[in-house]
């Protein structure tokens, strides 16, 4: 009997990571949800119709005393699904089992031994990487194992004039959970010069290099690929323009998702 091949694995992992995210209804695999834990505690935990407002309408002392206080603590808390809570399901946690007992008998400790021979320890040679959230709700998998659910704003670029501009950081990849990704500029508004942009990216690994890219293309919300396009960093930590740029323009660095599994 052969091995799994590399894409026929990917298209189970990504089955079961849709079948986690729409079980649990995470927002960040879907802002459309209207149902799931979140919608769920937005609804009936939190604001005009939450338990807490709706315990402080009985002018009750006792029953206030009693209620109130866990009421207020998920009113402001709202409650997430714990790692790993859909294999308490015992068919979902068979068919994890499985594919662990089917690399086993190749030679591997189990799936994330696989993925791991694949990507490397450190995360630099990524080639196969489960979706985030099957991480999250169905396996403990070694970071650099899984990408990152949704694609994520790393940095901001505010044009102020030719070769010049103010450059903002928003968010980095936390490298204790996810891999690396690959970086792109993204315009954030419509562009009527062609900047030659530098971004100073930092690797899963630590270490660091400079991505070059000439946004030829002006289109607002268009993508260009960097010079490098290895789905390995984590961080940017500056950007500048040698060329071009015109006041009140905007781009973005984007660290994006290895793969759209809202079809799987």
């Amino acid at each position: 009997m052969p091995q799994i091949s590399q894409g026929q694995l990917t298209i189970i992992l990504d089955k079961l990571a849709r079948f986690a995210s729409e079980s649990v209804g995470d927002p960040e695999f879907s802002a459309g949800f209207n149902a799931g834990m979140e919608k769920a505690s937005t609804d009936v935990l939190s604001g005009a119709g939450g338990i807490a407002t709706y315990l402080l309408t009985l002018n009750d002392e006792d029953i206030e005393a009693d209620l109130l206080p866990p009421a207020r603590v998920i009113d402001e808390t709202h409650p997430v699904p714990p790692d790993g809570f859909l294999l308490a399901i015992p068919g979902i946690n068979n068919m994890v089992k499985a594919i662990d007992t089917h690399l086993k008998g190749y030679g591997f400790a189990g799936l994330d031994a696989y993925l791991t021979s694949l990507n490397g320890s450190n995360g630099m040679t990524p080639t196969l990487r489960a979706h985030g959230h099957f991480k999250k709700y169905l396996k403990t998998l070694s970071k650099q194992n899984a990408f990152i659910p949704a694609d994520l704003v790393i940095a901001t670029f505010s044009e102020t004039g030719a070769a010049a501009g103010t450059y903002a950081h928003v968010a980095a990849i936390d490298k204790t959970v996810y891999a690396g990704s690959k970086l792109v500029i993204k315009n954030v508004t419509a562009l009527t010069s062609s900047p030659v942009v530098s971004v100073f990216g930092k690797k899963f690994d630590g270490t660091t290099a400079t991505l070059t890219a000439t946004l030829s293309t002006h289109t607002i919300n268009h993508e260009t690929d960097l010079s490098d396009v290895a789905k390995v960093y984590v961080d940017v930590t500056n950007i500048t323009i040698a060329s071009g740029g015109t006041n009140a323009e905007e781009f973005e660095v984007v660290a994006k998702s290895d793969r759209d599994v809202s079809a799987a």
